[in-house]
C-alpha cells in the first residue's frame, strides 16, 4: 500500500513538471533569446548595470561580441540612471524613507545602424526606511536595493528581447502574411 502512495506522488510531480514545461514556463533568469539576436554587442555606460546585463544576456544564450563589428545586433543602452526622492517625512519634516527609481532607456540596432527595436524605457522602484542613527546600515540597504533593481531591469530587458521574431527596421511595414496570401489567391483565381 505504501508503494502506491509513493508512486502516485512521483507521478503527480512528474505530470506537474511536464505541464509547466509544455506551457513555456521558465525559471526566473532562464529566458532564451531568439537566434536572430544571440550574436550581440552591448553598448552601455561602464558599471555594475552593464556587467549584470551582460551576465543575464549570457545566461539567456547570447554570444557577446567584443566589438560592434563582430556582432549581428547592437544593444544600445542610452541611459541608466538612479533617482532618489524623499518618500515620507516624520513629524519634524525630516525624511524617514526614500524612494529609489532606476530607469534604463535602450534600443537595438542592426549592423547597418538601422533601429530594429524601438527605444524602450524600463523602470524599477524601491522604498527604504531611513534612520539618521543607522547611516551605515541605511547605505548598505540602499546599495542592496540598487543591485536588486539593476538585476530586475536586466531581466525585464531580456524578457522583452526574447519576444523578437525578426530583424526589421522600425517604421518599415512588414507585409501581413494573411493579406499576402489573399493577394496570391486572388491573382491565381483571376488567371484561371
Amino acid at each position: 500500500m505504501r508503494n502506491y502512495k509513493g508512486l502516485s506522488r512521483v507521478l503527480i510531480i512528474l505530470l506537474m513538471s511536464m505541464s509547466l514545461s509544455s506551457c513555456g514556463f521558465h525559471l526566473r533568469g532562464n529566458i532564451p533569446l531568439p537566434e536572430i539576436i544571440k550574436n550581440m554587442f552591448v553598448k552601455a555606460p561602464e558599471g555594475t548595470f552593464k556587467d549584470g546585463l551582460e551576465d543575464v544576456l549570457t545566461n539567456a544564450g547570447a554570444e557577446l561580441a567584443t566589438t560592434q563589428e563582430g556582432a549581428d545586433v547592437i544593444l544600445v543602452v542610452m541611459t541608466a540612471d538612479t533617482r532618489r526622492d524623499v518618500g515620507t517625512l516624520d513629524e519634524r519634516g525630516l525624511a524617514n524613507s526614500y524612494d529609489l527609481t532606476f530607469t534604463v532607456r535602450y534600443q537595438m540596432v542592426d549592423q547597418g545602424g538601422e533601429v530594429v527595436r524601438e527605444t524602450k524605457t524600463v523602470r524599477e522602484r524601491r522604498r527604504f526606511d531611513f534612520d539618521p542613527n543607522l547611516v551605515v546600515e541605511t547605505e548598505s540597504e540602499e546599495r542592496e536595493l540598487q543591485e536588486d533593481m539593476e538585476q530586475d531591469v536586466a531581466l525585464k530587458i531580456v524578457r522583452q528581447l526574447s519576444t523578437m521574431t525578426r530583424l526589421q527596421p522600425v517604421g518599415s511595414a512588414a507585409p501581413d502574411t494573411e493579406e499576402a496570401d489573399l493577394e496570391v489567391e486572388v491573382e491565381a483565381e483571376s488567371k484561371s
